[in-house]
């Protein structure tokens, strides 16, 4: 007996799955493997320096191109909305620039091995909110807004090692795969220092999206 009516309850459920993914094609939960494009920056903040050199000033600035891997779990709440977190490992950076100042603006940048490069490693964790505007069984644009923390896994002894901002971005689902932009502005200064410049960044990213049973 007990067998029995376990397996109606079990087909039951996986009817009526089959019936909403049927009617909504991204209905549930799924899970999305992804990997892109990172290009980000610190906002250029300028700062004197009391130095033995006249006019002497340094600023955080110049951008870095790299990449970003994770992994995102998207629950859709409704045919219009939904909520995805993600876990990823990330790179960002920027250049730490030292300039002459000529009274008139920046002169020439010093010397190659003045300029200090930050190549920051870190783990982001993102959470955000999605509206979908559907426009096929198989396909949907989205609009995504949220948060995100990233842990710096290595930074230089100027840079804190973590970073808090809000994001904002757009996606298209086909199926199985998924694209998203996403722009990422840091709240907090990425430098300790008089500097107090913030990180930024623009992704492309490209994954697969499996569901889950």
């Amino acid at each position: 007996v007990f067998p029995s009516v376990y397996a109606q309850k079990f087909t039951k459920k996986e009817q009526a799955r089959r019936e909403a993914r049927k009617a909504n094609y991204f209905y549930g939960a799924s899970f999305t493997f992804t990997g892109g494009y990172v290009h980000s920056w610190m906002n250029e903040k300028s700062v004197d320096l009391d130095t033995e050199y006249y006019g002497k000033s340094e600023k955080w600035g110049n951008t870095h191109n790299s990449f970003n891997v994770g992994f995102l779990w998207d629950q859709a709440i409704s045919r219009k909305w939904g909520v995805q977190t993600g876990l990823f490992y990330n790179q960002k950076g920027g250049d730490h620039l030292y300039y002459y100042d000529n009274g008139l603006g920046y002169g020439s940048i010093l010397r190659d091995e003045e300029t200090e490069e930050a190549a920051i490693h870190m783990v982001e964790l993102q959470s955000q909110i999605r509206l979908f505007l559907p426009v096929g069984t198989y396909s949907r644009y989205s609009l995504n807004g949220g948060i995100f923390i990233d842990k710096f896994v290595n930074s230089p002894s100027n840079v804190r090692n973590w970073n808090l901002g809000v994001q904002a971005g757009i996606g298209y689902d086909f199926k199985h795969l998924s694209v998203n932009a996403t722009y990422q502005c840091g709240l907090l200064p990425s430098v300790v220092d008089d500097c107090k410049s913030r990180l930024s960044s623009v992704s492309i990213n490209i994954g697969y999206r499996i569901w889950k049973k």
